[in-house]
């Protein structure tokens, strides 16, 4: 009897040792390959069409250093936006609306001379409305990390009102981390920070 029970335990101990790995999460993939998965979700569907699709582990890493270089300012100094403004409120001048606006035709018309320079792969400008049909523009950061999220009270200076993940009242989420050579964390965003501008003469209304 003892050795039945012993091998109907050896029987059962052998079935889950190889049902395991069938019903455990596995990620086949190299750690730190997550911040693929990030630049999917968090800043692709945000990214000026053609967004470029598939891309390696180096490349999204060197794109988190460059909208990190851009997102720093973008939200400590609160004029940094201010030669952009002027511009696209000159542009619109005569239109009653900012039906049409987008990154790739302000990119095209912006000149910076011996202003701010800025990358319109990094941003998203389109048109909202608040009132009236397209009656107000919006620039958009995506992939902006918990920390700089946090520093965007003082965007009044220039724009109407600023909205956090889509609302005048929304939080700043929390980063996804991930490891550069396996050990250094490296903070990769999940907010989106939107600058709203109402159409008015030479400027935005507030």
């Amino acid at each position: 009897m003892r050795a039945l029970i012993l091998l109907a335990m050896l029987a059962l101990w052998n079935f889950n040792a190889h049902a395991a790995p069938d019903c455990a999460f596995s990620d086949p993939r190299k750690p730190g390959d997550q911040i693929v998965d990030w630049y999917d979700i968090h800043v692709r569907p945000f990214r000026p069409p053609p967004a470029p699709a598939g891309l390696s582990k180096a490349q999204v890493e060197a794109l988190v250093d460059d909208m990190g270089a851009l997102h720093r300012p973008a939200v400590l100094d609160p004029l940094y936006f201010e030669p952009l403004v002027q511009h696209v409120a000159a542009r619109f001048a005569d239109a009653s609306s900012f039906r049409g606006i987008d990154a790739a035709a302000v990119a095209k018309t912006y000149k910076s001379g011996t202003g701010t320079r800025y990358d319109f792969s990094l941003l998203c400008i389109d048109a909202k409305t608040v009132r009236t049909p397209d009656d107000a523009f919006a620039i958009t950061l995506f992939g902006v990390n918990a920390d700089d999220c946090q520093h965007i009270g003082l965007r009044g200076l220039v724009f109407t009102e600023t909205w956090v993940n889509g609302s005048a009242n929304g939080q700043c989420r929390p980063d996804r981390v991930y490891y550069r050579m396996m050990i250094v964390p490296v903070n990769a965003g999940t907010n989106s920070i939107t600058f709203l501008c109402r159409k008015d003469m030479g400027a935005c209304a507030r």
